[in-house]
């Protein structure tokens, strides 16, 4: 089930969409300095871990219209939407001002294949996504309870995890299962980053 691989990014981003990355960047780092958006303050940690990290999950994700839960400052779903003009990305979060951030960057850097939910996870119903992607939300089972009423029968969970809890595999609510863990060296990130596959059974 583990595989382990490092990941060329090997996206062919325009000038337009480089330029998108790098004022996204800007519009966050000015943000977190009224709302608490990320951890990281400096422009160079924020590329490595916004920017990279995200990107890094763009050929895992599957279908056109794809879910990022617990958004929270836009990671990953702004720059994978950035990098994947013909996908559809929600960005769902329940906190109002982060959304407030969220709609404010959408329109500052018009991606038009962006659309905001203030919600909980699990009261949004009127989705059916094609892949729910989550970074550094909680525990799988989590992951699965907050979202599977948006994502299609044959949908598919990604979370973007660090270290692999064995307990969550083994504890994993009844009708899902793992698929495939993979275990990703991300350029230039000093840090265990794993990719868990999750599909209901």
């Amino acid at each position: 089930m583990l595989k382990k691989g490092s990941i060329a990014l090997g996206l062919k981003q325009s000038d337009e969409s480089i330029h998108k990355q790098a004022l996204y960047l800007e519009l966050l780092l000015e943000a977190n300095k009224n709302i608490s958006l990320t951890g990281i303050k400096n422009p160079k940690g924020a590329v490595i871990k916004h920017t990279i990290d995200s990107l890094s999950v763009s050929s895992a994700i599957e279908g056109e219209k794809i879910v990022d839960i617990g958004s929270g400052g836009g990671t990953p779903g702004i720059p994978l939407a950035i990098a994947n003009p013909d996908k559809k990305f929600y960005l769902v979060d329940s906190v109002l001002k982060k959304i407030k951030f969220l709609d404010e960057a959408v329109k500052v850097l018009q991606l038009d294949n962006i659309e905001t939910i203030c919600d909980r996870g699990e009261n949004i119903n009127n989705l059916s996504a094609d892949t729910v992607v989550s970074r550094a939300f909680g525990s799988l089972n989590y992951l699965i309870e907050s979202s599977k009423n948006m994502v299609s029968k044959n949908g598919l969970f990604l979370a973007m995890k660090g270290k692999i809890n064995q307990e969550e595999i083994s504890d994993l609510v009844t009708g899902f299962s793992v698929l495939q863990i993979q275990e990703i060296e991300v350029p230039y990130l000093e840090a265990t980053r794993h990719f868990v596959f999750i599909k209901r059974k």
